[in-house]
């Protein structure tokens, strides 16, 4: 069972990659190249997966929307593997779905290091990773919109105002006013069961 966390909460002790360059594996979907990652994942044997990434989740499950217009494709893995907790990251491509290709041909090789007789490094090399970070020294890429409002009035009104300033068709993101209609959902929903 993998889950996947949305938006991505990047390893605080990995430094980012300043420019991301495009790679050459090919034309792989966001849902493709992730099913072939949790395959490879559960192969390995690692437990308790979570895939973090900025990328939307189908709203029926498994896997990502295709074609998303994505600002950071970073993806970071947390798992378990032999009741450790175990990081990777990558966010040196320019696409998502090239992060999570890396990641599944890292683990991949790792597999295979494993089959080769190679699994005292497979044990050692993880050392470097540190386990999922606690909530507290998490770094989000995405503001908070909706942290301080108190009540549905005043969502209400600080939705209207985010959505003047930052609607696509006033020069906001999509990604970004997307994400604040997200956040938006989730506080009105948290409201209204109150």
């Amino acid at each position: 069972m993998v889950n996947f966390e949305y938006p991505l909460q990047w390893l605080p002790q990995q430094p980012r990659t300043k420019n991301p360059t495009r790679a050459r594996f090919g034309n792989h979907s966001p849902s493709k190249a992730g099913d072939y990652l949790v395959d490879e994942l559960q192969r390995m044997g690692a437990k308790q997966c979570v895939i973090s990434s900025n990328l939307m989740e189908r709203a029926r499950g498994g896997g990502f929307y295709a074609k998303q217009n994505i600002v950071d494709a970073g993806i970071v893995i947390y798992f378990q593997l032999k009741g450790q907790s175990k990081a990777m990251a990558c966010d040196v491509w320019d696409k998502p779905e090239h992060n999570l290709w890396a990641l599944y041909l890292s683990v991949q090789a790792i597999r295979g290091l494993e089959r080769w007789g190679g699994s005292d490094f497979l044990d050692g090399l993880f050392e470097g990773f540190k386990a999922l970070p606690s909530p507290d020294s998490v770094v989000t890429t995405m503001p908070q919109f909706f942290s301080d409002v108190d009540n549905n009035e005043q969502l209400k009104k600080r939705y209207k105002l985010l959505a003047r300033e930052l609607h696509p068709d006033v020069g906001g993101s999509q990604e970004e006013f997307s994400e604040m209609q997200r956040q938006y959902n989730i506080a009105k929903s948290q409201f209204t069961q109150c």
